[in-house]
């Protein structure tokens, strides 16, 4: 893979810092979206090349985010970062880091707020709501995100899409419906979320029609949606036949959606009951969340491959420095992706790396596994003393 490609520096007003002052895009924006939107064997490339680029990449993002939003730089020069200080990956890792809490106190922005093409919204299911501001060039690298997600980990580029959950335009500003309405550029999708009601009978007739037209139906939805599913099957004495070509695809977390908690394991069992001759490999789950630019897809060995752009750290969470590969810690992911606010996202999940070899499916580079929210009183450390840090200089006049 070459690494050489020409750039282009448009230019327009940033009212972050005086409206005169020119904006200018990322230098390296015809290699991302290269990467992001055309090659098709992300998932091969060999370590030296993945690091080579994501150093390019990122740097560059940063430079951007640093001179175009005055409350980021200030907070990198409290803290201890600036351009032109970062030659090998892991130099990547003394990149300031935004908690994703910060996204629910203050406006994060990097782009003039004309640019704007759509406010994305947290469900606030912990109880406040993350803003993100996605201007044109950010929102198109992450459907590009979704789109290369499909074809190369989930591997599907024949089905028709039954979604559990409203379209896009139903959805308007809540994000984890957005996304997942997003396989309409991929698929012929139906939704079943109509009016804010959720159509199982509706949904069932159509999967009777439609399972054996296509290589693969893919039902899509967050796991609390194929609860209300799994119960409306068991009240009624429903079960759908013949579904071995049949593929669930989940998003949204685990852990969230308090009093239906349940096991994967046992979600998947409940599921098999009532979608008779589904197979085990046809379970997938995908990692995002609002304030990650890119989507994260699992393979069917489980593992949800890292796409080579995004660099992902896992940081001990008193002193925020990486850990021994294999050891877990807090999440953190370095995206050069978004243009309209800083992609380098400290999470509130506890997570590990698996290794950067090759995996049973193919695929090379690490995958990311999800161990368990940050509980209240771990969410008291020294991590989210970066609010603190970031807030201080978010003033209005920022």
């Amino acid at each position: 893979m070459s690494l050489q490609h020409a750039t282009t520096q448009p230019e327009r007003a940033d009212a972050l810092i005086q409206p005169a002052v020119a904006f200018q895009a990322l230098p390296a924006i015809s290699l991302l979206d290269d990467v992001v939107f055309q090659a098709d064997d992300l998932y091969t490339w060999d370590q030296a090349t993945v690091e080579e680029l994501q150093l390019r990449l990122i740097t560059a993002a940063f430079e951007h985010h640093y001179t175009y939003n005055a409350a980021y730089r200030r907070y990198c020069e409290r803290v201890g970062g600036a351009p032109s200080t970062f030659s090998s990956i892991a130099d990547l890792a003394r990149i300031p880091l935004i908690t994703s809490t910060q996204f629910k106190l203050s406006t994060v922005l990097s782009s003039p707020p004309e640019s704007i093409v759509k406010t994305c919204v947290s469900s606030g299911t912990q109880g406040s709501i993350s803003k993100i501001y996605r201007d044109e060039t950010t929102l198109c690298r992450f459907l590009g995100s979704v789109q290369s997600s499909i074809e190369q980990v989930l591997m599907v580029d024949d089905a028709y899409c039954l979604h559990l959950g409203p379209s896009q335009a139903e959805a308007q500003d809540l994000w984890f419906s957005y996304v997942m309405g997003a396989t309409d550029l991929v698929f012929p999708t139906e939704n079943y979320v109509v009016d804010g009601q959720f159509r199982p009978a509706a949904l069932l007739e159509r999967l009777h029609s439609v399972k054996q037209r296509y290589q693969h139906t893919l039902l899509i939805g967050a796991p609390v949606m194929f609860l209300h599913l799994i119960d409306y099957m068991v009240e009624h004495d429903l079960s759908v036949e013949g579904c071995e070509r049949l593929m669930v695809v989940t998003a949204g977390g685990w852990k969230r959606f308090s009093g239906s908690a349940i096991s994967r394991a046992e979600f998947e069992a409940r599921l098999q009951t009532r979608l008779r001759g589904m197979q085990p490999q046809h379970f997938r789950d995908c990692f995002n969340m609002v304030e990650l630019n890119t989507l994260v897809a699992e393979c069917a060995h489980r593992v949800k491959h890292v796409p080579p752009w995004l660099h992902v750290l896992i940081l001990d969470p008193q002193s925020l420095q990486p850990v021994a590969p294999g050891q877990m810690g807090l999440l953190a992911f370095l995206d050069p992706t978004p243009t309209s606010y800083p992609g380098f996202i400290l999470t509130d999940d506890f997570a590990r790396l698996t290794p950067a070899g090759a995996c049973a499916c193919g695929k090379h580079g690490p995958g990311i596994e999800i161990v368990r929210r940050v509980q209240k009183v771990e969410s008291r450390g020294c991590a989210l003393k970066i609010d603190r840090a970031y807030s201080d200089q978010a003033r209005p006049n920022s």
